[in-house]
């Protein structure tokens, strides 16, 4: 029963990956980083310039940060609060939570994640 848990809460933790616009927050923090990187790095861009531009780059990578921290805050949240719920009204023989913690507990896990994963690449397009 413990690995049934297990595989619900590792396909749930998958879809959920791919709903919430973690990937989109990446891709914004590396677009500043990358853009600020080239202003740093040009020769062609007076350090005026520089400094005004690096405010606004500092200022756009702390908001793509704060997305980024408030989106992994939530998707573990939204990951393990159905785990903590379940061994709250103990539905099952042993905690489920700790059996997370386990070096089979963490492979079962990878596992069947990477197993829905490319099977849902596979049929759903």
């Amino acid at each position: 029963m413990e690995y049934l848990i297990i595989a619900v809460v590792s396909v749930w933790a998958v879809e959920l990956f791919l709903r919430l616009p973690i990937r989109a927050a990446v891709n914004a923090l590396w677009l500043v980083s990358q853009k600020a990187l080239h202003t740093v790095a040009s020769a062609h861009i007076s350090d005026h310039w520089k400094e005004k531009v690096m405010l606004v780059y500092a200022r756009n990578s702390f908001v793509s940060t704060l997305k980024l921290a408030a989106l992994v805050f939530a998707f573990i949240t939204l990951t393990i609060l159905p785990v903590i719920v379940l061994d709250y009204l103990a539905v099952t023989e042993q905690p489920v939570l700790p059996l997370f913690a386990t070096t089979q507990g963490l492979i079962a896990s990878t596992l069947i994640a990477i197993c829905y994963f490319w099977i849902r690449g596979r049929f759903v397009k």
